[in-house]
């Protein structure tokens, strides 16, 4: 096909699934919406792909992205929206298992899916400067005098500036554990 082209370099920290819904997001919000196809196919996708980052995918939503990428390859009107499906089907075909992980482990291989990790202190490397109390926007934690320092993990946004804070080291992202 002519036209432009790109590269995206990616590591084992990028989550595909959210690459997937972050395409699929820009092209539901650039998609013209005169076909059905076009616009209820992304639309359905892209809600399947938040809930499955979110930890709330069931078992049968990778069959329905399938099937929803390709009804909208054979039946879209123009011939650009046929290749709209094309960061689903990549991911599917190429990073299934990160699809798995998130739907039947409640787990982000990336560590990328908010709702699926959650951050903890390594006491015996914490050494109480602060630095990432200071460096938290959100304020999840309770300023103590004592070297360690403790989170309310609701106030917690997640945005890993504590990470990028902590020069011990200290501070970890880890994946979520669910009670089954």
């Amino acid at each position: 096909m002519m036209g432009s082209g790109g590269m995206i370099v990616m590591d084992d920290q990028t989550c595909m699934v959210d690459v997937a819904r972050y395409f699929i997001a820009f092209l539901t919000e650039e998609s013209c919406g005169k076909c059905n196809p076009c616009r209820e196919g992304l639309r359905t996708s892209l809600e399947t792909l938040e809930r499955i980052t979110q930890g709330k995918g069931t078992p049968g939503d990778i069959e329905l992205l399938q099937e929803i990428a390709e009804v909208m390859q054979d039946c879209c009107l123009a011939h650009l929206a046929r290749r709209r499906p094309n960061p689903v089907l990549s991911t599917l075909r190429y990073f299934k298992d990160e699809y798995d992980a998130h739907i039947k482990e409640h787990r982000c291989p990336g560590g990328v899916c908010k709702e699926l990790i959650e951050y903890t202190i390594d006491t015996e490397k914490c050494d109480g400067c602060h630095a990432c109390v200071r460096a938290a926007p959100s304020q999840p934690f309770p300023v103590k005098s004592s070297k360690f320092i403790h989170w309310t993990k609701a106030k917690c946004i997640k945005c890993g500036a504590c990470i990028e804070a902590c020069k011990r080291d200290a501070v970890k992202k880890v994946p979520r554990s669910y009670a089954a």
